[in-house]
Formats: structure tokens, C-alpha cells, sequence
């Protein structure tokens, strides 16, 4: 196993032991929430199927195209103001988990660039 998959194994299990955060109550929030839901489901099937070998990572449709929408999705959530206690420990809880999907989407189109 090389080493850029071997961190790609540890990335995604680092991020599938993390609990996905709760639901937000701020409107911007929710809309934000639905765009992370959809691509972490995208990516999830794609990158549950390269870690169980069951799928190369350069099979995996579009995965530069992947890593910019993480990026992304990460850039507008730094954008968005909490309203309130609540929502500032959420976007907290959704920074680390976009950060930790992120580093496993880079570590996939690494993979996918050296197969």
C-alpha cells in the first residue's frame, strides 16, 4: 500500500468515526446543511467503495471537481455569522467535520492522481 493510501484509510476512518452535527435552527445554516448532506452522501458511496477496495480512486467521477466543492462548501460556511450560542457551537461542530471531509476528498484525488 503506498503511503498516499494509506493516509487516505486513516483520513477516512477519522471521518467516518465522527458524528454528523445536529441540525441548525439559522436559515442561512440549514440551506448551508443541505448542500453539505448532498455532497458528504456523494462522496460517502465513492469513498466507502475505494476504501473497501472495491473501486479504484481514478474511477471516481470528477474528484478534482470533488475537492473544489468541499473547498467550497468550507469557504461559505467561514462566510456565515452565528446568530446565537447554539448556532456558533454548531458551525464550530461543522467546521471540523467539513475540515475532516475535506482532508479525506484531497487524500482521494491524491490517490486518484497516482493510480
Amino acid at each position: 500500500m503506498t503511503e498516499t493510501a494509506a493516509e487516505f484509510r486513516a483520513a477516512f476512518e477519522a471521518f467516518r468515526a465522527m458524528p454528523y452535527p445536529d441540525y441548525p435552527r439559522q436559515e442561512e445554516l440549514r440551506d448551508w446543511n443541505s448542500r453539505l448532506l448532498e455532497l458528504d452522501g456523494y462522496v460517502a458511496g465513492y469513498a466507502t467503495r475505494v476504501y473497501d477496495r472495491r473501486l479504484g480512486a481514478a474511477e471516481v467521477p470528477d474528484v478534482d471537481a470533488l475537492v473544489l466543492d468541499v473547498e467550497t462548501l468550507r469557504q461559505d460556511l467561514d462566510a456565515i455569522t452565528p446568530e446565537g450560542e447554539d448556532d456558533a457551537g454548531l458551525v464550530s461542530d461543522y467546521r471540523s467535520y467539513t475540515e475532516a471531509l475535506e482532508r479525506m476528498v484531497r487524500l482521494l484525488g491524491s490517490l486518484a492522481r497516482t493510480a
